[in-house]
């Protein structure tokens, strides 16, 4: 099987649970979405090869990510970005992780990472099985964690909290700095100068180069942000 093979299997042995919770198949993002005024919802299945050294037997890793797009904070990030690759609203995340990342990092700080599940398909009857594990991912993590993180108050706390620190939640340390900037500003949070000062500092520290392009343009913006 190939790998859009083995993700169209898994889907489709999910489909009609995850219709329930009104998570809808999309193909180009490997997964689900679920749309809602507030918020855009991904569960997406990463197929990755491996083979097995003692048989050569080839399959995948299956990796299952969580991602929240909290439309508040990415119509300002919209403005700003110089990626042209993101066009369409779906293109846009917010926070998210492997679910495999977030579960080995519960305090919400970046210090244990390239965690897996453990997911293998190596031959058509893994399917089901990986399906079965995929599905309660989903629904004891995937699920609590877009109905949690859906809003700019939680996305302020959660990034914005120890804002030196990496975050699980931000895989792109770009993202974090720039977005947290924009979510601080839209929830009035009173530490938002202290942030802003600090982001700044990372900015030039880590020599993010596309962080500082966004960084100016975002500073152009930011009195317009409420």
């Amino acid at each position: 099987m190939t790998q859009k093979e083995v993700i169209r299997k898994i889907v489709d042995s999910l489909t009609n649970e995850l219709k329930a919770f009104d998570f809808q198949p999309a193909s180009l993002k490997q997964g689900f979405t679920r749309n809602t005024d507030q918020n855009i919802f991904f569960f997406q299945l990463i197929a990755i090869n491996r083979t097995i050294i003692k048989t050569g037997a080839k399959g995948f890793l299956i990796e299952p990510y969580i991602w929240v797009n909290v439309r508040k904070v990415e119509k300002y990030y919209r403005q700003i970005t110089i990626n042209k690759e993101l066009k369409r609203d779906d293109d846009f995340v917010t926070i998210g992780n492997s679910i495999a990342n977030l579960l080995a990092n519960p305090d919400g700080l970046y210090k244990s990472k390239n965690n897996t599940l453990e997911l293998h398909v190596f031959e058509e009857k893994d399917v089901s099985d990986v399906a079965d594990k995929l599905l309660k991912a989903f629904k004891q993590v995937a699920l609590p964690y877009c109905l949690k993180n859906d809003s700019v108050g939680v996305i302020d706390k959660i990034v914005n909290s120890n804002p030196g620190e990496e975050k699980v939640h931000m895989m792109n340390d770009n993202y974090r700095v720039i977005k947290g900037a924009i979510a601080a500003k839209l929830n009035n949070n009173p530490a938002l100068d202290k942030i802003i000062q600090i982001y700044e500092r990372q900015i030039i520290d880590d020599d993010m180069y596309n962080a500082k392009e966004e960084w100016e343009k975002l500073k152009d913006i930011l009195p317009t942000i409420n």
